[in-house]
């Protein structure tokens, strides 16, 4: 699998606008909506699959879905203006931001594909921890703000919690 990192990726005013829309939020109890997703990535890879990974407690995420098909949230603008422009794309797919929580040590989540067909991904990091997501070569792509790193999420790839930080937080991007 062939991937690109690309360190601070955007503009500083416009990454901390970002974190404090999202990151900040949570710590300063503002009402950024997510809903709770009850397994990550659970059966999509049949050859890693295990029932008593899957059901652990730590095997959850948070998502806030910004687009799919059609926007899906009040922050679309914001995210749309914010990344417009920083790389070709020629149709969105699926724009969500993750939240992976705090666990006591760092837990990987089952490898999936985001989609079946061909296609483009990225994911930027809104914050630094021990977390990353793991690429289907196995390379590790450390989280760090500021971050993105570009890839096909066709390919197997998987998540992981962090135990350095109250939470992982990721942007998302599928495209053509």
């Amino acid at each position: 699998m062939s991937y690109k990192i690309v360190d601070n990726f955007l503009e500083k005013e416009a990454f901390e606008y970002l974190q404090n829309l999202i990151v900040s939020s949570n710590d300063n109890d503002k009402d950024f909506p997510w809903k709770i997703i009850t397994e990550v990535a659970s059966k999509s890879y049949e050859e890693s699959y295990n029932p008593k990974i899957e059901k652990q407690l730590w095997n959850w995420y948070a998502v806030h879905p910004i687009y799919n098909t059609l926007p899906e949230s009040p922050y679309f603008d914001d995210v749309l203006n914010i990344f417009q422009n920083k790389w070709s794309v020629k149709s969105l797919i699926r724009i969500k931001i993750n939240f992976y929580p705090y666990t006591t040590e760092v837990k990987e989540h089952a490898k999936h594909k985001d989609y079946e067909f061909s296609h483009y991904g990225a994911v930027f990091s809104l914050n630094t921890c021990d977390g990353f997501t793991r690429m289907s070569n196995g390379d590790k792509v450390d989280s760090v703000a500021n971050r993105i790193v570009f890839f096909d999420p066709s390919e197997y790839h998987n998540s992981s919690t962090t135990s350095n930080a109250k939470g992982r937080y990721n942007i998302n991007f599928n495209y053509f």
